[in-house]
């Protein structure tokens, strides 16, 4: 998608979340199932709260999207990460199980990603807005949301915590949940693209 320059956009979450509503609209779908991994989640959860008619269900995998007194500091290399492969190796560490192997072909494949034009800027932009503001809602906001919905966790995730989990499952009415052990959910999701 375009990356609008921070200077006009904040890259604040209610961005995302009108993003995705327009997308869904746009598609003209009556009802969709929203799968959210990381922020991804967060968003996921901002369009069934401000647009429950467009969700049928969803599934939140090591979803952000609940107060945290601070930030995670296993989030320090992703909030800090300066477009080289050692920093991409530190971001990987630090969202995967330290068994996860990391190959040279994936850092190859990230780096360049996050060196395509716009994408450093958005990056450092949403970290920032995500550093002051966080990316949570209100228990009254979660437990508005009333569709069924399938938690997934990591028992070991250092950013979308076991308790996380659970308090997901507490929130959520119709919810259910899958905890996985020996992974992060974080980026052991995003190699399976």
């Amino acid at each position: 998608t375009a990356k609008p320059d921070p200077a006009t956009l904040t890259y604040p979450q209610a961005a995302r979340t009108d993003h995705l509503i327009a997308f869904i609209d746009a598609l003209g779908c009556a009802k969709v199932s929203l799968v959210g991994n990381s922020m991804g989640g967060a968003t996921a959860l901002g369009v069934a709260m401000r647009r429950p008619d467009l969700v049928s269900r969803m599934v939140l995998m090591g979803s952000a999207g609940q107060t945290m007194k601070e930030l995670p500091q296993a989030l320090g290399p992703l909030m800090q990460y300066d477009g080289t492969a050692e920093g991409m190796v530190k971001v990987v560490r630090a969202l995967t199980h330290p068994r996860f192997r990391i190959d040279d072909a994936m850092v190859e494949y990230r780096v360049a990603v996050s060196k395509t034009p716009g994408t450093m800027d958005a990056l450092k932009a949403t970290m920032a807005w995500v550093k002051s503001n966080g990316l949570s809602y209100t228990d009254e906001a979660v437990s508005a949301i009333k569709v069924p919905t399938l938690i997934v966790g990591g028992k070991q995730d250092p950013i979308s915590t076991l308790d996380q989990a659970y308090r997901f499952l507490a929130l959520l009415e119709n919810s259910r949940g899958y905890l996985l052990p020996n992974t992060d959910i974080q980026v052991n999701f995003h190699n399976e693209r």
